[in-house]
This record gives structure tokens, sequence and C-alpha cells, in this order.
């Protein structure tokens, strides 16, 4: 205080800095909490709004592309199955028919069937994701080995590829799994890997096992993903490839494939790049939780 009484100007400049400071202290918080803060909070629930409305809208508009593609997708195999019954429906035409046309013609009737059947049981699968529902699951004790030999069967009927499978013999004789649900996951990669790769190229499906768990790995050698492609594709409505040339589906399968490989507690991934081919691996567990 000595010091100070010398020098007075600077005193009264010191006391006003300490209770400028000292204000501060108080009003700072004050201002904060009254103003400061509920600006912020506006300017964050602002964003978050526009966020939100940013993803209804994206949402909105790959609904709205899938209605297009749905409609486009059901189009084609009722307008299919449609002609070739009118051609056997009309009696003159029928007896100018050989044999293997009427059989042609009734296989492509049951293809086109079997496709509008899928197609249904996509939407109704998707519906029961959106409302937050498992996929119903009939669980038993069966062979993964046979399960596949007989996808692959299906498929060698109709596909030019070269289709192997491969069993590790440390895979169990029985897993314990929905054998439609299952099917429906190892007929969409299969089909998306003949979809995505040219004619006589190899598919593989390799089926290992450790302690835990059993892997089913399905490999192509066709055009492959892109790195956002690969981060988008379990995405409900989205279409790796929307061009004129791509390949049918309503882009629901691998989300649904998703979901029915998690219901079985399993687990899936993808491994890909452009111009080199796909891996897609799948997992069920080898023995079942108890619940």
């Amino acid at each position: 205080m000595f010091f100070l009484s010398l020098m007075p100007d600077l005193s009264l400049a010191l006391e006003a800095f300490i209770d400028a400071f000292a204000l501060s202290v108080l009003v700072v918080p004050i201002l904060y909490f009254f103003l400061l803060q509920p600006i912020q909070k506006s300017i964050i629930e602002r964003e978050r709004t526009e966020a939100q409305r940013f993803e209804i809208e994206k949402m909105d508009t790959l609904k709205s592309e899938f209605i297009s593609i749905a409609a486009h997708e059901l189009r084609t195999p009722v307008a299919t199955i449609m002609g070739y019954t009118e051609l056997l429906s009309d009696q003159k035409m029928f007896d100018t028919f050989t044999e293997h046309q009427k059989r042609d013609f009734l296989s492509t009737i049951y293809e086109n069937g079997e496709r509008l059947d899928r197609i249904v049981d996509d939407i109704l699968d998707v519906s029961r994701i959106e409302s937050g529902q498992c996929i119903p699951l009939n669980k038993k004790p069966l062979s993964i080995k046979s399960l596949l030999e007989k996808a692959l069967y299906r498929l060698n009927l109709k596909s030019n590829h070269n289709l192997t499978l491969e069993v590790s013999p440390e895979v169990p004789e029985i897993l314990e799994f929905d054998e439609h649900r299952i099917t429906q996951v190892v007929d969409n990669l299969l089909s998306n890997a003949i979809k995505y790769s040219s004619e006589q190229s190899p598919i593989t499906i390799v089926v290992e096992a450790d302690n835990h768990r059993c892997s089913v790995t399905v490999t192509d050698q066709g055009i492959g993903m892109s790195n956002e492609q690969k981060d988008r594709i379990y995405e409900k409505f989205y279409r790796a490839d929307t061009s004129d040339t791509a390949a049918q589906g309503l882009g629901l399968g691998m989300s649904i494939v998703k979901q029915i490989i998690a219901d079985h507690d399993g687990t899936i991934s993808i491994k890909s790049k452009l111009g080199e081919g796909t891996s897609v691996c799948f997992t069920l567990p080898r023995q079942q939780r108890n619940p």
C-alpha cells in the first residue's frame, strides 16, 4: 500500500481492474446462462433440425426411387407371365409350338412367379425391419453343407459361371439355423456374384469353422465396389448401380441379409475392390446361446 500511495493513478487503475475482474467473474457466467447459452442451444438445435431435415429429404428421395424401381421390377415379371400365358391359352398358337417350346414357356412363367414372390417377401421383410420387428425365424438342427450344395445345384442349372464349394474338415455336420432364411442369404450373395461378374468366371464358396463360429465366404472376380458403395451397401433402398444397364433388384437384399444374420447372432463383412471382385463373409454361431 505504501508503494501504491506513492502512485495514486496506478492504485486507482489497479482497483478498477480488480473491480472489473470481479464483475466479469460474476457477469460472464450470468450472460452465458441467460443470453449466450440459449443462443448456442438455438444454433445447435437449428443445425440438428437441418441435419434431420436433410436425412428425411434423403430418405424420401430414396423411397420415391424405390417405388419407381419396385413398380418396374413388378411390372416386368407380370408382363412376362401374362405374355406367355396368353400364348399358351390360344389353342391355334398352342398347337404350333413344339413340346420343348411349351416347356420353356412354362419354365419362364414359373421363374417369373418366383421372382414376384421374392419381391413381395423383400418388401414384407423390410417393412418388419422398419417397424423394429425381428424377421421371424424357425431354427432347426441342419447341415450348412447340404444347404449350400442345394443352392449351387439350383444356380448351376441357370448360370454359366464356374461355381465351386470348398468345405473345411473342421466344419460341424450340424448347425442350428433357419433353413429358409439362410437359403435366402446364400441365394442373395450368389445372385449378386453372378450378376456382377462375367460368364465363365469363377465364384467360390468357402466354409470354415473355429471353436465358436462357422463362416461362409462367397468370392467372385467381378466388377467390385468402390469404398462409398461398400459403406452404403446395407442401406435400405440403396442400389450400387442405378444406370439403365443395372442388374435387377429393389436395393433391399443386403439390408435384409444383414438383419437375418444379426438375428442368428452372426456377423457379416465385405471386402471389395473396383475391377478385382468382391468377397462377402457371414458367420453363424457354432453353438446356440441358451435362451
